[in-house]
């Protein structure tokens, strides 16, 4: 891949002065917005992995010097932080949004973690993971029965 080149062609989408990554998020802050639902937009981090010191060697190449092998081992390796898109607290309901357009591999071990760390902690709450904006109005419908008991009627 050429240097400069983004993975993931989201679009950014400016509504109400916030910077969204992508147009399915801002689709969702219109929706929950539209709703009532309280919520926030990437307000809150979990730590799922405390940071740890690596007390063994580990010789690795350093950036892009071919054959040259750095001790880069007996340092203290950073925590492994998640931030979720949307966090509602509602009525005593309480879940996260995560919307994504393509689930990278990275995004797919930080959800593991995050989930582990929630099992762990036993921390009651549910994940909503739309892509599209038919899922998103899913999820809304799903979260306003959690809040209040809605059904939707046609």
């Amino acid at each position: 891949m050429k240097k400069g080149r983004r993975l993931i062609n989201s679009k950014r989408e400016i509504v109400d002065g916030i910077n969204f990554a992508s147009r399915i998020e801002a689709y969702m802050y219109r929706l929950l917005k539209k709703e009532g639902i309280s919520f926030n937009y990437e307000g809150v981090s979990f730590l799922v992995l405390n940071p740890f010191t690596f007390p063994n060697e580990s010789h690795e190449r350093q950036g892009n010097n071919k054959g040259e092998l750095i001790n880069r081992g007996n340092k203290k390796m950073q925590g492994i932080i998640y931030t979720p898109d949307f966090n509602i607290n509602h009525n005593e309901y309480i879940c996260i949004i995560e919307t994504k357009g393509l689930r990278t591999e990275s995004f797919n071990m930080r959800l593991k973690l995050f989930k582990a760390h929630l099992t762990r902690d036993k921390v009651e709450m549910d994940i909503y993971i739309p892509h599209t904006q038919k899922e998103c109005d899913k999820v809304i419908e799903l979260i306003k029965i959690k809040i209040n008991g809605y059904t939707k009627t046609n």
